[in-house]
């Protein structure tokens, strides 16, 4: 983010600070209530920036939630606060200045539309005496033809058109020459109306072709009857004048491929066929045209100029090397040569744009776009930098989406530039797009990494360098502040997977390569003992290599050496990497590595056994070191449970032992007691999916329920992680849930601000027949609803909820007179229910205040 944009989020927070203070000045009632988080932004200026929207509990309709306060609050005023008489007033100023500025500006509005639509009525009143005129001495044909002209510029409609166009083609003697002055003057007025028409009637009659084309021109101009008018000029285009067809550039465009859409594809019929003949006949002409969108300061234009680059380069992508700078040096100044809009914030969709066309001219020509690139890249600012780099994601992205086969030439040169950005910029953002960029690259990178492994090799160990400054600069730094902390928390992270992807990168080339993997291992072979981050690097990835036979016993010393050394990094980088090599390759591998790899299992440091317990899922052992691997894993869970180590870890660990090593004798021995009472101290909320992967090992002792219990307890489980936690309950045997139904009820009863929870141990405690315990649940789950007017509804909705469970308990006691009790009850909620829907319903329209003409009604 730049100081543009936090300076922006800024003001936009300020503004609802003010809002805030006229909303709670406005009643005493009112309140707002952020829908989402709490950004840094937000954190580091204490101001309300958020999904903020108005509440109020006497309020029968909702309201919107959104980044500007001021329109939610105008919203909720339009649907409740007109007609409320709960209202409690504060203070001046309030609410009430808002909606006078807002309805002062919809005042203005409304007068610059009523002046609008007179001054088009004056006009249309000037072309109806104009016609008048017109029908003195014209023939009874002329004459009607007149009328469906006055038909059409009164009433603008399909059948009059196509009535028009008809006539013009089975009469074109109705055309005669005082018409055809007519519809020249029509063409040439810019307020006149009906122009696509008089242009194709002047294209039926014999109107001279010249003067055809400069009114065609003229109209292309002003955008006006695009389609029609291009359509003349094409035919005559050698008859057209250098200036207009330069004016006309901007509308040909438009025609042939408008700028992209950030609401989706565009279903307009794109019609490239004038832009290019008009190329082809004018070419200085277009070129100025497109140059001159190129140099405006409004971002659609500048946009327009990249979309007609983009129609009439894919025959003449030679047109590319003419702008190539021109569009380099407007991406890496942007911010200064472009206005920020409403429309294209922060300048994304025009830099987007232009990206996509630097990256064509890259195609075309990579020795010398790239050229232009390093020149202003020496010169840019830290975002003109970012702006620059980023186009070379484009480059692989355009490829790919134009399944185009790249040359060595474009991989080579562009891989260049991405391995000096990676070594010499200090511009963490430009480093991030790097990493962005070496993710999912095309094949033709690869085989370019082969050819330049050493370099990509080198810009790894460059990065490790980095890496290294980096943190000892960070420890001589003391009394950061948090926004500082985080900043250096993520460069730290871009340095370090930068390096992590360099070294995929060369792994990947290297994969089915014997000298490429040869020269991978001699690299890492060399490396210092001391750097063991870019040693780990390495091993990680060298599980690439290892697919093949041949690339296993190039790879084995480096790794077996990784696996038995001193460096706790690189033994747990060397488990790791093991557990990636699939059945087949560890099928191949020496006893002897699998020994010193189960051994891992028992390493004193964390970072190692976590490691190898991770990878042991995925790597097949002989009987007696399985037998190990058994041992050793429960002597972690032991260790874990006792020791009060890293929860998360041992839940991992009991998983894998019940998926691995637990027989249905030693779970039912008391080894399933154990794990409930192990997994009842870790908490739910970050491990659940590990819960649920071991439930069906446990769901059969009676003890599960109490492990249930403790994970719907849990405090911290988000509402996205309920569902989860609610696939335990299910798994409660019937026989179970009867017996401890009073405990299930009570879960229910501290849970029922949870709906989700209480309606799951409510299915369950039914689907058992504990119909009392159920009903007490519900009625918890329902008293929990405020009794307030905006959620009225949904605790009539928990009523019948509750009806509906009683129901069913007065129907199992055969209690008739409360079966029919709550039958009237819930009738009377029906009613309720229906007469909330309708008194209402416009109030409750999604639509906000502001798209629904009767707004506060």
């Amino acid at each position: 983010m730049n100081q543009a944009e936090f300076e922006q989020h800024v003001r936009t927070g300020e503004r609802n600070k003010l809002v805030l203070e006229l909303m709670h000045n406005w009643c005493a009632h009112a309140r707002a209530r952020n829908h989402g988080g709490t950004g840094l932004i937000a954190i580091h200026t204490g101001l309300p920036l958020g999904m903020y929207g108005m509440e109020c509990d006497y309020a029968p309709a909702g309201g919107l939630a959104g980044w500007y306060l001021e329109q939610g609050a105008l919203d909720f005023y339009d649907r409740n606060c007109v007609h409320c008489d709960q209202r409690q007033p504060v203070r001046l100023p309030n609410l009430i200045q808002l909606v006078g500025e807002r309805d002062r500006e919809l005042a203005r509005q409304k007068k610059a539309s009523d002046r609008a639509a007179a001054e088009a009525e004056a006009a249309r009143a000037a072309r109806k005496r104009c016609r008048d005129v017109l029908r003195v001495g014209q023939s009874v044909a002329t004459c009607s033809f007149l009328d469906d002209l006055e038909a059409l510029d009164q009433n603008p409609s399909e059948d009059a058109r196509t009535r028009i166009i008809e006539t013009m083609k089975l009469a074109p003697e109705v055309l005669t020459p005082p018409i055809q002055e007519y519809f020249f003057e029509l063409v040439s007025s810019p307020s006149a109306g009906c122009q696509a028409e008089a242009l194709q009637g002047l294209q039926h009659s014999s109107a001279d072709a010249k003067r055809l084309t400069a009114a065609a021109l003229q109209c292309l101009a002003r955008q006006e009857a695009i389609r029609t008018a291009a359509g003349i000029v094409m035919t005559n285009p050698l008859l057209a004048d250098e200036a207009a067809v330069e004016a006309a550039v901007p509308a040909l465009i438009l025609l042939a491929k408008p700028p992209r859409s950030r609401f989706g594809d565009d279903r307009r019929e794109l019609v490239p066929g004038p832009l290019e003949v008009m190329y082809d006949a004018w070419p200085e002409a277009v070129v100025r045209g497109i140059q001159a969108r190129l140099d405006s300061r409004q971002s659609y234009a500048v946009r327009s100029g990249t979309a007609g680059l983009k129609v009439l380069t894919r025959i003449r992508p030679a047109l590319l090397g003419r702008f190539a700078k021109t569009l380099v040096a407007k991406l890496a100044r942007a911010h200064l040569l472009i206005d920020d809009e409403e429309s294209d914030r922060n300048l994304d969709d025009v830099c987007s744009d232009l990206q996509r066309a630097i990256a064509a001219a890259f195609l075309h020509d990579p020795v010398a776009t790239d050229r232009h690139i390093e020149d202003y890249f020496a010169g840019a600012s830290s975002e003109g930098e970012v702006r620059l780099a980023r186009a070379f994601h484009e480059v692989f992205r355009l490829a790919a989406r134009d399944e185009t086969k790249l040359s060595e030439d474009v991989v080579g040169t562009a891989l260049a530039r991405i391995i000096r950005f990676a070594s010499t910029s200090t511009n963490f953002q430009v480093l991030n797009e790097v990493v962005q960029m070496l993710r999912g690259e095309p094949d033709e990178v690869v085989t370019a990494v082969r050819k330049n492994l050493d370099a990509v090799l080198g810009a790894a160990a460059v990065l490790d360098d980095h890496l290294e400054a980096f943190d000892a600069e960070q420890k001589q730094r003391v009394g950061t502040n948090m926004l500082a902390a985080l900043e250096a928390q993520n460069s730290r992270s871009t340095l370090y997977y930068l390096r992590e992807a360099f070294a995929a990168l060369a792994a990947k080339a290297a994969r089915g390569d014997r000298d490429a993997t040869k020269s991978f291992i001699d690299f890492l072979s060399m490396i210092d003992e001391a750097r063991t981050g870019l040693s780990s690097a390495l091993i990680t990835e060298s599980s690439r290599l290892i697919s093949t036979p041949e690339g296993l016993n190039l790879v084995l010393p480096e790794l077996y050496t990784a696996l038995v050394g001193s460096s706790t990094l690189l033994r747990a980088r060397a488990a790791e990497t093991l557990g990636r090599a699939g059945s087949k390759r560890i099928a191949d591998l020496p006893e002897l590595v699998l020994e010193a790899f189960v051994l891992l299992l028992l390493d004193r440091y964390v970072i190692v056994h976590k490691a190898a317990a991770t990878a042991l899922e995925s790597v097949p052992l002989p009987p007696h070191l399985e037998a190990f691997a058994d041992s050793a894993l429960l002597q972690l869970i032991d260790v874990y449970r006792s020791g009060g180590g890293d929860k998360d870890f041992l839940a991992h660990c009991i998983k894998l032992y019940c998926r691995r090593y637990a027989t249905v004798e030693q779970l039912k021995r008391g080894l399933a007691v154990t794990f409930i009472r192990i997994l009842e101290r870790v908490p739910a909320s970050s491990n659940i999916r590990e819960i649920n992967s071991v439930a069906k090992h446990l769901q059969e002792q009676p003890e599960f329920v109490d492990l249930v219990i403790c994970a719907f307890d849990d405090e911290e489980v988000s509402e996205y992680g309920e569902e989860e936690i609610m696939t335990l309950v299910y798994r409660i045997p019937d026989a179970e849930v009867l017996n401890r139904a009073g405990d299930l009820a009570d879960l229910a009863i501290r849970r029922r601000s949870r709906a989700m929870y209480v309606a799951a141990i409510v299915e369950v405690l039914t689907r058992a027949g504990a119909w009392q315990q159920a009903a007490a649940a519900m009625e918890a789950s329902w008293s929990e609803v405020p009794d307030t007017v905006p959620m009225r509804r949904l605790k009539w909705g928990r009523r019948m909820h509750l009806i509906a469970v009683q129901f069913e308990l007065a129907v199992a006691g055969g209690d008739v007179p409360k079966q029919v009790a709550l039958k009237g009850e819930w009738e009377a909620l029906k009613a309720l229910f229906q007469e909330d829907e309708t008194l209402y319903a416009e109030r409750r329209n999604p639509l906000p205040s502001f798209l629904r003409p009767n707004r506060g009604g």
